[in-house]
């Protein structure tokens, strides 16, 4: 049960002498002048860097906004282009076959060694062929957890999503998780491409059914936006790059081993390691900068996608339900830290009762003011804050939906179906509060 906030007493900007919002919880500021918009934050990303390294470092930046900047502008004068196969895009795929072709010369390699070589050879093919099986791209599997809902057990969930999937000509997925994050996702796993919608609980909770059908629209947009990371090509490099780079990280010598001799064989396996394990992060880092653009570009025209199918307005208060984040984790920690108090005292837990936290959520978040909402927002925009590296900064994707202009929703929320997707969720709101209480993220 969320307790109204103590008033601030009546306060006056001391920059404009306009009024400040009044609820303590949340940063006394000042909506008409900005005033202590982002306290600590917005004066430091202002200040001019010392030093060779922070000037260029600085440089990047400045250069990183110009280009995000640049990115809006285009995908605001032409809204139906989708991304394209520009200069950073081919290069990005060329540098995914170079990646695919190491694993598949090695493995012919190994092979024809094992075939028409003697004995040595057939050593090093044999080593050199399970070295290959070992760095092969991994597609992913359709792997179903604690937190998978297949259509018998959750058939209105399904039904939904798949409502959302057709209104938007993308397949049907196969597999739904819901987990206790505040997040969303949609991906593809194996040589079959099946796809796996993974719903954040966090999230969800705090939309409303309307904005639930924007947030699917969204996700089922990357299926039809063509959105080259996501292809088969360039996700398996990706992919296996990142398990090259996790392979040949260094070992580090386990707590209370101090043998000399233990320490020469780390240093030799370390050295052997450093190169490959060095390239494959500067390979990772390249394939990332020369996808962003597509990948970015992607994200805007996903957001058109959930406007066309939730409608523009939903799909506008979606996003700005993104920038609470902080204050979604805010309640975690305090809830767990309830629950670790009840549990070390031997009482009740109370507030944080499993069944209750969801409530106790939306509550807390339906409480936030609007002038809280709106300096989160501005402080996104100084920030240049995004939900990832891989997604736009969230004010120009808000401002690009207000500019689209309106749109009605191609599929409306029904009680009913809503009704019946909670029920269908009851069993994992519990599962998933405990997750939170015992993460030690809280």
């Amino acid at each position: 049960m969320i307790t109204p906030p103590p008033a601030r007493a009546d306060l006056s900007c001391p920059s404009c002498g306009a009024p400040l919002p009044t609820d303590t919880r949340f940063v006394a500021w000042c909506p008409s002048c900005d005033w202590n918009v982002d306290p600590g934050g917005s004066a430091a990303v202002q200040d001019v860097p010392a030093g060779r390294s922070a000037r260029r470092e600085e440089a990047r930046r400045r250069a990183g906004h110009l280009a995000v900047e640049r990115l809006y502008a285009d995908v605001s004068a032409e809204p139906d282009r989708r991304p394209g196969r520009d200069r950073a895009l081919l290069s990005a795929s060329a540098l995914a076959g170079a990646v695919h072709l190491v694993t598949a010369v090695l493995a012919g390699g190994s092979l024809w060694l094992l075939v028409t070589g003697n004995t040595v050879a057939r050593a090093f093919g044999a080593a050199g062929f399970f070295l290959a099986f070992m760095l092969r791209p991994r597609l992913g599997r359709l792997r179903r957890d604690e937190w998978s809902l297949n259509r018998a057990d959750a058939p209105r969930l399904h039904a939904l999503a798949d409502r959302v999937a057709a209104a938007l000509q993308a397949p049907p997925v196969h597999l739904v998780r819901v987990t206790p994050e505040f997040n969303a996702s949609y991906g593809r796993v194996g040589l079959r491409r099946r796809g796996v919608l993974t719903i954040g609980l966090a999230l969800w909770e705090v939309l409303t059914p309307q904005e639930r059908i924007a947030l699917l629209g969204h996700e089922f947009g990357h299926a039809v936006n063509g959105d080259a990371r996501r292809g088969l090509w360039l996700h398996s490099a990706v992919v296996t790059l990142d398990h090259w780079y996790e392979t040949t990280r260094p070992v580090r010598t386990p707590a209370g081993r101090s043998d000399a001799l233990f320490q020469v064989a780390e240093g030799i396996a370390g050295l052997l390691m450093l190169v490959p394990h060095t390239l494959a992060g500067l390979l990772l880092r390249l394939l990332d900068r020369l996808t962003l653009r597509t990948g970015q570009h992607a994200e805007y025209l996903a957001d058109d996608l959930a406007a066309r199918v939730g409608s523009s307005a939903a799909t506008r208060s979606m996003l700005e339900a993104l920038v609470l984040h902080d204050s979604v984790e805010a309640l975690f920690r305090r809830q767990a830290a309830v629950r670790r108090t009840g549990a070390a005292s031997r009482t009740p837990p109370g507030a944080a009762d499993d069944s209750g936290l969801w409530d106790e959520l939306r509550q807390y978040i339906a409480s936030v003011p609007g002038t809280e909402r709106a300096r989160r927002i501005r402080v996104s925009a100084l920030r240049m804050g995004s939900v990832d590296s891989t997604h736009p900064p969230t004010h120009l994707r808000i401002r690009l939906c207000e500019a689209r202009g309106p749109r009605e929703a191609a599929l409306t929320a029904d009680a009913a179906e809503t009704a019946a997707v909670e029920a269908e969720l009851a069993p994992l709101r519990a599962r998933a509060a405990r997750a939170v209480f015992s993460s030690g993220r809280w």
